[in-house]
């Protein structure tokens, strides 16, 4: 211990400790205090990580109202390698997504379509090759100006403990507090039926929205699962938490995406939107809604897909990209069809199930 062992100092610790674990410290070994304290000695010190993509200095765009046209990117000669991987995720990838364009990029597993995700919204920098945005080196781009012109969805996102509403605006903190912009994300997302089934509404907490171990919720407190708090009843902490589904939380997080796209008076939307497997938890029929929706409000945006499915969305991109670490085949659904190769074989193989 370095710091004075006061009451007050062992309170605050033992309140902070508890904040980030699920439970008491005298439940199990894990949760003990040496383990906590080197917890937060760890969080503490991500501080001082230094970060290895470095920022560029050139504003982009220089009219943001160029972004209502798309966003055109180009991969020369790209090689990307995860540190402490064994393996290439990317080897000597060329492109180009035209502004304006849909790309569905398709593959199996490790094949390297999230990665190329990562690489546009500089996650990570590539080991060799350039990347470039509307004809210009993305690393001269300011990463702040970069990432405010896109609009992500990946496939590990967050909710936070605020209602719907809040969830859903924090897509775009500019439109945050407007109730239409919210409502019609959540059309977009396809999650607007099943929260105006909930009591609350766009009302609905998802979570408690404090982390408070000792005090009982605010009596009447919704929950989006419809469980509302009853003092009579529960006295305290509820007793079953039953929260949404995982296709309702991805439809949530789709929202939230579309809510990035959406434009206010003074400032122009996002020029291009990326998904990582949007679909993955949605039933067939949510999943085909959702891409009729996309591909009908697509406008000019630029739009790039990464998914395992074939269907409708692949049948009406501009270009598809089949990889396998490199790009193996590119083209239209068509082209791709005529000439028999590998994603001519998936495309039956998936078919197949449904003949």
């Amino acid at each position: 211990m370095t710091i004075p062992a006061s009451l007050v100092s062992l309170i605050l610790i033992y309140q902070i400790s508890n904040s980030i674990g699920s439970s008491p410290l005298s439940e199990t070994p894990e949760t003990t205090l040496t383990n906590k304290l080197n917890n937060i000695r760890s969080m503490c010190a991500m501080d001082n990580v230094k970060n290895k993509v470095v920022d560029g200095s050139e504003p982009f765009p220089e009219d943001r109202q160029s972004l209502r046209s798309g966003i055109s990117i180009e991969f020369r000669n790209v090689s990307f390698q995860y540190p402490d991987a064994e393996k290439y995720a990317l080897r000597n990838v060329s492109f180009k997504i035209g502004a304006g364009q849909l790309c569905v990029i398709v593959g199996t597993n490790g094949s390297g379509k999230s990665t190329i995700l990562n690489l546009i919204c500089r996650i990570y920098d590539p080991i060799e090759g350039t990347i470039l945005i509307d004809n210009r080196d993305i690393k001269t781009l300011r990463l702040a100006d970069l990432r405010t012109a896109m609009s992500i969805l990946f496939q590990n996102f967050s909710h936070f403990p605020l209602s719907i509403s809040e969830n859903i605006g924090l897509g775009n903190p500019a439109l945050a507090h407007d109730n239409d912009k919210i409502r019609e994300a959540a059309r977009l997302g396809g999650a607007e039926e099943f929260i105006d089934e909930l009591l609350d509404g766009f009302n609905s907490y998802l979570e408690r929205p404090v982390g408070n171990h000792y005090a009982p919720l605010i009596e009447g407190f919704m929950m989006a699962s419809g469980l509302r708090t009853d003092f009579s009843v529960l006295n305290g902490l509820p007793t079953t938490f039953l929260g949404l589904s995982g296709g309702q939380r991805q439809r949530l997080a789709v929202s939230r995406t579309f809510m990035r796209s959406l434009a206010s008076e003074t400032e122009s939307s996002a020029g291009i939107l990326l998904f990582d497997e949007p679909s993955a938890s949605l039933d067939p029929l949510a999943e085909h809604d959702l891409f009729e929706r996309l591909r009908k409000l697509r406008g000019s945006k630029t739009m790039i897909f990464s998914t395992h499915r074939f269907g409708n969305l692949t049948r009406h991109a501009d270009l598809i990209l089949y990889m396998d670490q490199c790009v193996q085949e590119q083209g239209t659904h068509d082209e791709l069809m005529s000439k028999g190769g590998e994603y001519a074989r998936m495309w039956n193989l998936q078919a197949n199930a449904f003949i």
